[in-house]
């Protein structure tokens, strides 16, 4: 995660040397990072907010792990549906890896905004998101030159939008 944030040239080239197979990365990687995320809603929830209380840290945390899961799933699908209109083969599994680790940002974000409740002008750094899917899109899904910053720009908008479209759903239906 540290070497997407600070240098994403360099974070990509070790994804790209790595032959770890989906279930390394889903177990090792994205699930402890999804479940990081639980804790620090949980805990935001419980502690931070103004009258907190386990009812609200509960469905604060459960709403938190629905959207970003569900915003892994679903960009990864829509995207894996429209790699050959950028030029890349179909293979679901490799575009997963490419959403997941093109999330970081995303994923900080959700690890950061329980504890800074009422400053959501920290949502401006998911614009990093850009640079990061970018980064990725030349150097480990190898997107032709003329389609990869249409290709990026999908990318990052699915990868940003579709768990705050989730999250602003569910916390709706919740309350």
């Amino acid at each position: 995660m540290a070497q997407l944030l600070v240098a994403p040239h360099v974070g990509w080239r070790e994804i790209k040397k790595e032959r770890k197979t989906t279930h390394d990365f889903l177990y090792r990687y994205l699930h402890p990072v999804f479940g990081v995320i639980a804790l620090a809603s949980f805990v935001g929830g419980l502690w931070i907010v103004r009258d907190g209380n386990l009812e609200f840290a509960l469905k604060r945390s459960i709403v938190s792990v629905v959207a970003v899961y569900g915003g892994y799933f679903l960009a990864s699908y829509i995207l894996n549906e429209t790699a050959v209109h950028f030029g890349i083969e179909k293979n679901v599994s490799r575009l997963r890896k490419f959403v997941g680790f093109a999330s970081v940002v995303v994923y900080l974000l959700y690890l950061l905004t329980p504890f800074l409740n009422n400053f959501l002008i920290i949502w401006l750094l998911a614009l990093y998101t850009v640079h990061v899917a970018n980064t990725g899109a030349t150097l480990y899904l190898q997107v032709p030159e003329e389609k990869k910053i249409s290709f990026s720009l999908l990318a990052s908008a699915l990868i940003v939008f579709i768990p705050l479209a989730i999250q602003l759903l569910f916390s709706t239906l919740m309350n």
